[in-house]
């Protein structure tokens, strides 16, 4: 790329007659102009007078610029033409080409970067190669102007050229390789393009376009090929796309080719075998014999993959180099051969969402690096269900270590509030957060389904369902507007809807506990399915604790919120069991306060004139001044200070002890009189 300079410049340039670099950006130009003289009358031989003006400067201004040679012949800077590249040449599939290039910083700027990327062809017609890389001048250490396989190999890649002052070149190297699946006529190019990067010591610099239009061209030569495909498809591009067909097998499955060179089979839990049918073909110009390679992964351990005639027996090496074969085959002819895979029945991929696949390769004997690829696979099935498990998909049924939050022992386990129920009380909404994913290697669709039994305050046990929802934030709660799982595959349980392979859903199980649930810990019965492969998880290590926290604070009220000395106030105290569980020993207990004396008198409407209890539990009532000795009688003396104790003797055995129970809901009251002193 080279731009023209300011017209100024140029004139001044052209009137110097010179060929030097441009003035550096920066540079202060200073000028004095003077007058000289000779004052009038002066006599002869005087010297002249001078006198100098005021100095005058002017700063250049930076004008970067820059190219990159060799030009292909585009007709702008910035694209190129690969139609006509500034360098070409032929190549095999495999071989690594060089092309030299030469950066020149033609600008008026010192110490200029640039950074080298690669610009493919716009029409797409030539192909880009993967693999382009640029190295230095000094990779050619033999300085024969290229670059040998050793030398790349020995070298270090670049991406920028730094330090670059005005007019100086800088040589360096595009590589690159022509990949070993090419094909004759195929072509592949490069196009090296500069991009001059911000300079740090100017700020008034202008942008300079990028430079593009150096592209190079490899013309691919090759007389041997062959391919590889889905059954009477070897060049698996689908034309034409041979139909699903049943594999050869004890226990057929169905086998799926596709126009991307892959055929599939989908395995349930019981299936071991899936036999594929690959067709092979010279694509070549002249016979060859063509060696079969068969490669698996993401197949659990145990797997086999065995190479087969048609007629079932195994494949042989026609040719004695070490390979099976499938003989030889005269140009455009074609061969099928079986790739038999045997694997443990209900196994899942190596590594969750993966397809377990074999790649088979066939390659020419007459030109080993002539060869083809193509993927057989088997969608195992895979599934995943329990407590969240950080960093990784799915969640885990048997977590072992520290507990995770529904499991016992974990303080994020739920735990219901204890309350006292009435026959139109809410049940109590309890939640689990949960994960589901994927582990196969096809989509699928999993039934989830859980109860929950419960066994409430009367001694019966309820089966409550486990509802589902999505957790759309992750946060592991239930949030308004989370949608519950529904019925996609219209089989009567709700499930995930279609999941991808390597897929997660977060979950959140919502257990409605009733109010009347007794005191215990709930074990939720949970399970994942999927309908179409019978991948089962079960999950029973979810709970959730019920009523075990204390009874709420007594209630205490007093009849006046204010008093004079002389009047008196009344202190009732409501003691209750508000838990959901049975409490034993129970009393109420209240001591007079300072200032204040035991009334037995009343000024105002009483029941009796001592303190007294009620309850709405059967028993007797019975009376203390100390908490251990016990009398049915009401209190009607205590002196100043002292305190007062009420509980019910539900045993009979005429005295309050652990025989004693107060269920849920019941009460004790108490009630007396002071007088403030």
């Amino acid at each position: 790329m080279k731009n023209s300079w300011k017209f100024a410049a140029l004139l001044a340039a052209l009137a110097a007659g010179s060929a030097s670099a441009a003035t550096p950006a920066g540079t202060v130009i200073t000028n004095i102009a003077e007058i000289v003289f000779t004052p009038e009358g002066s006599p002869p031989g005087t010297p002249p007078t001078t006198v100098p003006s005021n100095p005058v400067t002017t700063t250049v201004l930076p004008v970067p610029d820059f190219t990159i040679l060799v030009n292909d012949k585009s007709a702008v800077v910035t694209a190129p033409d690969y139609t006509q590249p500034g360098q070409s040449t032929t190549a095999k599939p495999g071989d690594t080409v060089v092309f030299p290039y030469t950066l020149t910083n033609t600008g008026n700027v010192p110490n200029e970067s640039y950074t080298l990327t690669n610009t493919p062809d716009p029409t797409a017609a030539v192909k880009t190669p993967e693999n382009i890389r640029f190295f230095p001048i000094s990779a050619d250490t033999n300085n024969d102007g290229t670059l040998s396989p050793a030398e790349i190999l020995a070298a270090t890649p670049i991406t920028t050229i730094t330090g670059v002052n005005q007019d100086q070149a800088v040589k360096f190297f595009q590589v690159y390789t022509i990949p070993a699946t090419a094909t004759s006529t195929d072509k592949f190019g490069g196009d090296p393009t500069g991009d001059r990067q911000d300079n740090p010591a100017f700020n008034n610099d202008p942008a300079v376009p990028r430079d593009a239009n150096n592209s190079n061209v490899t013309t691919v030569d090759r007389k041997d090929a062959t391919v590889i495909g889905p059954k009477n498809d070897p060049d698996g591009n689908g034309n034409p796309l041979t139909p699903p067909y049943q594999s050869t097998d004890t226990t057929p499955v169905t086998i799926t080719p596709s126009a991307a060179d892959t055929q599939t089979a989908q395995a349930t839990t019981t299936t071991t075998v899936v036999t594929f049918t690959n067709t092979v073909q010279n694509t070549g110009n002249r016979p060859d014999v063509f060696d079969i390679t068969a490669v698996q992964a993401g197949f659990p351990t145990g797997t086999i993959v065995t190479l087969l005639k048609p007629d079932g027996t195994p494949l042989t090496d026609t040719d004695g180099d070490g390979v099976p074969d499938v003989g030889s085959l005269t140009p455009g002819q074609t061969a099928d051969l079986l790739v038999r895979v045997t694997f443990p029945a209900g196994s899942a991929p190596t590594t969750p969402g993966t397809q377990p696949t074999v790649t088979v390769t066939t390659t020419s004997s007459n030109d080993t690096t002539k060869k083809d690829t193509t993927k057989d696979i088997v969608s195992l099935p895979g599934l995943s269900f329990g407590n969240p498990t950080p960093n990784q998909i799915g969640g885990d049924p048997t977590p072992v270590g520290t507990p995770e939050a529904g499991q016992p022992g974990n303080p994020l386990t739920p735990i219901i509030p204890p309350t006292t129920c009435t026959a139109t009380s809410p049940a109590i909404q309890s939640t689990v957060a949960m994960e589901i994913a994927n582990l196969g290697s096809a989509p699928d669709t999993f039934d989830i389904s859980g109860t929950a039994p419960i066994k409430l305050t009367d001694g019966t046990t309820q089966n409550v369902a486990v509802k589902y929802f999505v957790d759309a934030n992750g946060n592991k709660a239930l949030d308004t507007g989370e949608v519950a799982l529904t019925d996609t595959n219209a089989n009567g349980t709700p499930d995930t809807g279609l999941l991808a392979p390597g897929a997660e859903l977060k979950l959140i199980a919502v257990v409605d506990v009733p109010c009347a649930a007794a005191a215990q810990t709930i074990t939720l019965n949970q399970t994942a399915k999927s309908p179409t492969t019978g991948a089962t998880v079960t999950d029973k290590n979810d709970t959730i604790t019920v009523g075990t926290t204390p009874v709420a604070k007594p209630v205490k009220t007093v009849d006046k919120a204010e008093v004079k000395p002389g009047q008196q106030l009344t202190y009732t105290i409501i003691g209750t069991n508000t838990s959901n569980a049975n409490v034993t020993k129970a009393f109420i207990r209240d001591t007079l306060p300072a200032n204040t004396s035991f009334s037995t008198t009343r000024t105002a409407p009483a029941p009796q004139d001592r303190f007294f209890a009620k309850s709405n539990a059967t028993g007797t009532i019975l009376y203390s001044t100390n908490g251990t000795d016990w009398s049915p009688t009401e209190i009607a003396v205590l002196p100043d200070g002292g305190t007062v104790y009420a509980g019910v003797d539900t045993n009979g055995n005429g005295t309050i002890d652990t025989g004693d129970i107060l269920a849920p809901g019941q009460t004790i009251t108490g009630t007396f009189t002071v007088t403030v002193k």
